[in-house]
């Protein structure tokens, strides 16, 4: 029987005759189901989002508003966050915050304040939603440092709100009345008038402004003041070279070369001779065409001074002290000489000796005799050079 049925099942599995058949599959062991935890009770809600409820042995807390409420769309929308922690503890916003779907403006927080219990700081976050209808805050992270050092957080509930639209929808809307047609006539004279006054106005404050400016920038006169007269600016200079006393320190060549400049400048301003920039021989010719201007001085008077005193600069005597200041003296009287006379009035009679007038009165010491007055040329010796004394340095 055995036989007949093996014969059988090879036939209908093509196997060969007298094959062992093929043993039967291990049963799949069945997975073990763990027991469902037990189900919670029907009366106990069960929170919507588990984040936002606070821990029960938490010592911070939380409690958040939103204004305005209801608000339009667009506005800044105002979220305080109140939070309570004991004494010792520091609450800080974590870094990164985002507040999605809500954009974040700013954030601003107080100092804390004490409550008498413990301290209280308010945190203000500014947000904007650009959606109609029911909207709520998410729930985010506040964080707190424990005195220990110990870093925890605690989660600020979401606070549901509205917004609206800034344009109510009517169902039947009212159609506001047409403002009544604004007839123009045409051409309008009167716009045309005002805008040819208008920009005439214009270009004559334009054209105004420009003359005044270049007015104002026209190059203006300088008014100088009188020039001092040559003969004050060469009594002055002699004043000071004698109170040098050069001489009296053995300096002969810067004496007579300080009396040299001075002559030269005072014949160049008072009768604009070109003297200060020329020699002694150079400064004859000029002299002599000017004879008629520097009367009553003679030009021979004047270059017998100038060689004397070129003898000293050029060369290195050293004449006596008493001589020094003789020279002096001399030029002096030939500033007196030229001096210019004012005109005198009818009532008024000029003085016969106008030098004496005009020259500044000083005190000869009493060591020394009064200086010499000017003496013409037929007073002066006729020696071309005088006699000094040799620089024995």
């Amino acid at each position: 029987m055995l036989s007949l049925l093996h014969g059988l099942l090879a036939t209908l599995l093509n196997l060969p005759p007298g094959s062992p058949p093929e043993p039967a599959p291990a049963p799949t062991p069945a997975p073990q189901v763990e027991p469902l935890p037990s189900a919670a009770p029907v009366d106990e809600p069960v929170p919507e989002d588990i984040s936002t409820a606070p821990a029960s042995d938490s010592p911070v807390a939380i409690s958040a508003r939103v204004t305005p409420d209801p608000s339009q769309i667009g506005d800044l929308i105002k979220l305080e966050v109140t939070v309570a922690y004991p004494t010792g503890y520091a609450v800080n916003v974590p870094l990164g915050l985002k507040l999605d779907p809500m954009h974040l403006v700013s954030v601003e927080e107080t100092d804390p304040e004490s409550t008498g219990q413990g301290l209280r700081k308010v945190f203000t976050f500014t947000i904007q939603h650009f959606g109609v209808g029911e909207a709520k805050t998410p729930a985010f992270p506040i964080t707190y440092v424990a005195p220990d050092g110990a870093v925890q957080t605690a989660q600020v509930p979401s606070h549901s709100f509205s917004v609206t639209a800034l344009l109510a929808n009517e169902a039947d809307p009212k159609r506001q009345g047409e403002d009544p047609p604004i007839s123009l006539e045409y051409p309008n004279h009167r716009a045309e008038t005002a805008i040819y006054y208008t920009a005439g106005a214009l270009v004559a404050g334009f054209v105004s402004a420009l003359l005044w400016l270049r007015w104002r920038r026209r190059p203006r006169p300088v008014v100088l003041p009188p020039p001092e007269p040559a003969d004050r600016v060469a009594l002055r200079a002699l004043d000071r070279l004698k109170e040098a006393d050069y001489a009296g320190r053995g300096e002969f060549q810067l004496h007579y070369l300080m009396l040299t400049e001075i002559l030269k400048g005072y014949l160049e301003g008072r009768f604009g001779i070109d003297a200060l920039e020329r020699t002694t021989d150079e400064l004859r010719a000029a002299l002599l065409r000017s004879e008629a201007a520097i009367a009553p001085l003679k030009p021979t008077e004047v270059i017998r001074f100038l060689q004397q005193c070129d003898l000293v600069k050029f060369a290195r005597f050293a004449p006596p002290t008493s001589e020094a200041a003789d020279a002096i003296e001399q030029a002096r009287g030939m500033v007196h000489a030229t001096t210019p006379v004012a005109a005198a009035g009818p009532n008024e009679q000029a003085p016969k000796d106008m030098s004496s007038a005009t020259a500044p009165k000083e005190q000869a010491p009493k060591d020394r005799p009064p200086a010499p007055p000017y003496r013409p040329e037929s007073d002066i010796p006729t020696e071309p050079v005088p006699k000094f004394k040799e620089d024995d340095q």
